[in-house]
């Protein structure tokens, strides 16, 4: 496989971006997403602890 760089402006780059994201598949996309999630769960050493659970009980006035 041959590598090349190509140098491109910032606007560039984002339209780029955006052309390939709109390519991507769903699948390509939430792999993606589970990998940045991945990322920043190592780089704040915590564990997948999963949604937060919280519960509230709100009394309404009787009208």
């Amino acid at each position: 496989m041959e590598k090349t760089i190509r140098i491109v402006s910032f606007e560039e780059a984002e339209e780029l971006d955006i052309q390939y994201w709109k390519k991507a598949t769903p699948e390509e996309k939430l792999d993606t997403l589970q990998a940045l999630r991945e990322m920043v769960y190592d780089l704040k050493n915590e564990d997948r602890k999963g949604f937060q659970r919280i519960l509230r009980i709100v009394e309404q006035e009787k009208s």
